[in-house]
């Protein structure tokens, strides 16, 4: 063969991308959702001793180690799902002759358009010679080898805290698998709030951490990177002032477990034993493994309230978004029928606002909106709820409000728009347009009809020169609302 020819060959087999998945220098596995194989490359086989047929159609977990099976059910798929992928995790694969393979694994869930998962790819690396990993594995091994009961609570766990939907239900069954767990005398679920100070947010308190003659001895635990297991008569309990807080409350033994999320710390799960207790390290990782998870659900409940309110509340105003608007009208017309009392909806158009946009520019005009958005909210009734509805548009919900109670609220609304604005655009001059749709309770009114009646009356405001209040009664005998004429 030519060197032309040998050198082409070598480019085909390159440019093969069968032959680039099949003799990768890893190994490769793809599985559905549920953890059944659905393809692996020769790599991957050549190192398990396996044929093709003994891995597809089984689950991946099955091939694994007691521990790693542990790690991988209560960890690895934990990470995964919740972040779409799940890197360097040390598991123990058992080979065809029923020797260990020690791996690292990287692993990705597949999605389709409408971000559906649809399968998991993963990739496999011999982990033979990495010493780090192979502590892991041991200790992977000491956790398998701990009782049915306590591999089962973390099952149990994991499934318990995923189906969390509020801080205070995670943490109380964070409590009460520590005492299924440990069965101590107290057991404390501390977090921290977005101020950074600890509240008990389950359980009773093993000790009044924040009634410590040291007031840094909560921020010191908070802030430590691993479990700490305190005797009353070991250095570490001296060293922490907790002493004589521990023979106070009668207590021989402490756990504390730093709730940790990467580095961050977000609270503290704290057990006392009346009596001294001794932990191996299976006790410790499990304590660690039932603190971990609770740290991944609950940086999952605290980024959905994020996002939801993200959703609700306008980002430039602070107001209530479109969405919460709809919401919240929704829920008063609820009441106004049951309790046949009188509300309105105020729909305002900012008069004159385009040509500061226009001439300033779209910061200036932010500012000009945040202003006079804290300027509504400031002249309305307490209970009263002001929303941007969009662009330079915003809404008031007048819950239980008579025709006199919105007509002052009116009055007041225009009177805190024509203010002389501060800044760049103090020389602007700008005034509302402002439509109210009024109902008197009773009947049934969908909401979508009074945003409809409270827009429309907002531009006969403006058709009819601007600055002025229209007012429309809406209910549902009337076949057109009734309306009033414009008030300057």
């Amino acid at each position: 063969m030519s060197e032309d020819d040998s050198a082409g060959s070598q480019r085909e087999i390159e440019n093969s991308l069968e032959h680039l998945y099949e003799h990768a220098p890893c190994g490769h596995l793809s599985t559905t959702v549920d953890g059944i194989i659905i393809r692996v490359n020769e790599t991957l086989l050549k190192w398990t001793g396996y044929r093709r047929e003994e891995l597809v159609g089984q689950s991946f977990v099955s091939f694994l180690r007691p521990g790693s099976q542990l790690l991988f059910e209560t960890r690895y798929l934990a990470v995964l799902h919740l972040r779409g992928e799940a890197t360097e995790v040390a598991l123990s694969l058992r080979r065809s002759n029923g020797k260990t393979l020690p791996i690292l694994i990287n692993g990705m869930v597949i999605t389709d358009d409408q971000g559906v998962p649809r399968a998991i790819r993963t990739a496999i690396f011999d982990s033979n010679k990495r010493q780090e990993y192979e502590r892991e594995l041991l200790s992977s091994r000491r956790l398998a080898e701990a009782s049915e009961v306590r591999v089962r609570l973390l099952q149990n766990a994991s499934s318990t805290f995923a189906a969390a939907t509020t801080e205070t239900a995670l943490a109380d069954e964070l409590a009460r698998s520590t005492r299924e767990a440990f069965a101590p005398s107290k057991v404390s679920v501390y977090l921290l709030n977005d101020q950074g100070t600890l509240e008990l947010a389950s359980g009773e308190p093993a000790l009044e951490l924040m009634q410590l003659p040291d007031p840094g001895t909560a921020q010191a635990l908070v802030r430590a990177p691993h479990t700490m297991i305190v005797s009353r008569a070991d250095a570490t309990a001296e060293s922490l002032g907790l002493t004589n807080a521990m023979r106070s409350a009668r207590v021989e033994t402490l756990t504390i477990v730093p709730l940790l999320e990467g580095a961050k710390s977000l609270g503290l799960l704290i057990s006392s034993f009346g009596r001294s207790r001794k932990f191996d390290a299976t006790d410790t990782e499990l304590h660690e493994s039932l603190a971990r998870q609770a740290a991944h659900v609950l940086t999952r409940i605290r980024l959905q309230r994020q996002l939801e309110r993200l959703a609700l509340y306008d980002q430039l105003t602070g107001l209530a978004s479109r969405r919460l608007i709809r919401r919240r009208l929704a829920d008063a017309l609820d009441s106004s029928q049951v309790h046949r009392r009188a509300m309105a909806l105020i729909f305002v158009d900012l008069d004159g606002f385009k040509s500061i946009n226009d001439e300033l520019g779209h910061i200036v005009g932010d500012g000009v909106l945040n202003e006079i958005g804290s300027r509504l909210s400031s002249v309305v009734r307490r209970g009263d709820m002001v929303g941007r509805f969009g662009g330079d548009e915003f809404v008031v919900i007048c819950e239980d409000a008579g025709p006199e109670a919105v007509d002052s609220i009116a009055e007041r609304l225009h009177a805190a728009i024509r203010e002389p604005l501060t800044g760049r655009a103090s020389q602007a001059k700008v005034t509302g347009s402002i439509g109210v749709a009024f109902y008197p309770g009773g009947g049934q009114i969908h909401s979508g009809l009074m945003l409809e009646q409270a827009d429309e009356a907002m531009y006969r405001s403006k058709r009819a020169g601007k600055n002025r209040t229209v007012t429309v009664t809406v209910t549902p005998e009337a076949g057109q609302p009734a309306s009033r004429p414009p008030t300057d």
